[in-house]
């Protein structure tokens, strides 16, 4: 094993990566004595991170002999047990005599990881561990690690870095020139089919198709079915689609499982919880709570998927609305924000970091504008919010309202003002 070890570490310093870069680590913290552990779905971007992680302190003069890589996806480690952890460091030592800046991807894969890594962080080593499981930055792990490790999440590509995977160069003056054209249609494409990096740089939706089902195979297959050993496949898709049906809608365990019944799907309520917590896991699906400090109302969540690709994945009509509402959540859990929603006489979709209230609606028309406006403006007062925001595709225009005003704002814009 030490062997195969030391070809992995070998094989990353002979290694160059052609990346866009997406400064999700600062140059400050990437040359900081902080460990740091980097979480996010698959295909998102995070070993690319690591590359350019690793640039950024070569710039600085370190040679890439001093860091030791080892991705724990790779085959050869196939089995790998928390008792060969060890040997990583000793393969490496008997290759050169320096202290290496660590990487350990996809670190997930090894279980009882946290105790080896905090070891590292407490001999002073800087180590820079990834996963694509949100369990990762769970409690019970983050007291493991100590506190000793910053985190970051990462996403994927929000609106702006996909315009930069386009190479277009975004300038204000594009909002009113003719160039809005080309932004727009851009939007499009990544309302249709989302920000997974890899995906982006196709132009033809088949192809973007190709790629997302790739990854949602890598996941459902490799991560729930055969890591989980959830051996009710039939379920777990059944699952999926009713929460793919029910974005921006409150659904419970207990409805599905009613819903699962129905069809005649046999499982248990508590396997249909089990199930949804592990999705969430696996960044498949992200929830969102009720803006409530009652417990019982933050039991009831909406959920949404992390990349609008998966929504079109198992589409039968194009829903443009569900679509447009997913990629405004997204949008802000990609910029780090505390996202809750409001439900109380009237719903409002979202309340923001505590200071702003959300709606969105793919077209402001006579139909909705009372129902839409009468729940943002409850959600204003009850939860004594100045700032009121209604996000359209591309209308724009200010609603004064019972004393309140509420920008209303397109889509595309907002992505790039946000």
């Amino acid at each position: 094993m030490k062997e195969i070890i030391k070809k992995i570490i070998a094989e990353f310093w002979d290694k160059d990566v052609s990346y866009v870069p997406r400064k999700k680590i600062t140059e400050e913290l990437a040359m900081a004595k902080s460990s740091i552990v980097i979480i996010g779905p698959r295909r998102a971007g995070k070993s690319y991170t690591i590359y350019e992680m690793r640039d950024a302190i070569m710039k600085k003069g370190a040679e890439k002999q001093d860091f030791l890589y080892i991705n724990f996806e790779d085959e050869r480690l196939s089995g790998f047990k928390k008792e060969q952890l060890d040997l990583i460091l000793e393969a490496y030592h008997e290759m050169r005599d320096k202290k290496p800046i660590i990487f350990l991807d996809e670190i997930q894969n090894v279980t009882g990881w946290e105790k080896f890594i905090r070891r590292l962080a407490d001999d002073t080593y800087k180590v820079v561990a990834t996963g694509s499981n949100s369990e990762l930055l769970s409690r019970e792990i983050a007291k493991r690690l100590g506190g000793r490790f910053l985190e970051t999440e990462i996403y994927p590509l929000d609106f702006k870095e996909f315009l930069t995977f386009k190479k277009m160069e975004m300038k204000k003056e594009y909002f009113y020139s003719k160039e809005r054209f080309k932004l727009k249609k851009y939007f499009d494409e990544y309302l249709l089919y989302g920000g997974f990096p890899e995906a982006a740089f196709f132009s033809e939706g088949d192809n973007k198709i190709k790629v997302i089902k790739t990854y949602f195979n890598l996941v459902f297959y490799k991560d729930l079915v055969a890591k989980k050993g959830l051996g009710n496949e039939t379920a777990l898709k059944f699952i999926i689609k009713k929460l793919r049906e029910n974005i921006g809608n409150i659904i419970t365990p207990r409805a599905i499982y009613a819903s699962l019944k129905n069809a005649g799907i046999e499982v248990g309520p508590n396997t249909v919880e089990k199930y949804i917590g592990y999705l969430e896991e696996a960044f498949l699906a992200i929830p969102c709570q009720h803006f409530a400090k009652s417990v019982a109302r933050q039991e009831r969540k909406k959920r949404y998927f992390v990349d609008n690709g998966y929504i079109k994945m198992f589409e039968v009509k194009e829903d443009l609305g569900l679509l447009l509402e997913n990629l405004v959540f997204t949008e802000f859990i990609k910029k780090g924000k505390k996202v809750g929603y409001y439900q109380g006489k009237k719903e409002c979709d979202f309340i923001v970091e505590g200071r702003e209230a959300v709606q969105v609606a793919y077209d402001l028309n006579e139909e909705n504008e009372g129902r839409e406006t009468k729940g943002i403006i409850e959600a204003m007062d009850a939860c004594k919010l100045e700032k009121g925001t209604i996000i359209t595709y591309d209308q724009e225009r200010e609603i004064e309202k019972e004393g309140k005003k509420i920008q209303v704002v397109a889509a595309w814009k907002w992505a790039l003002s946000a």
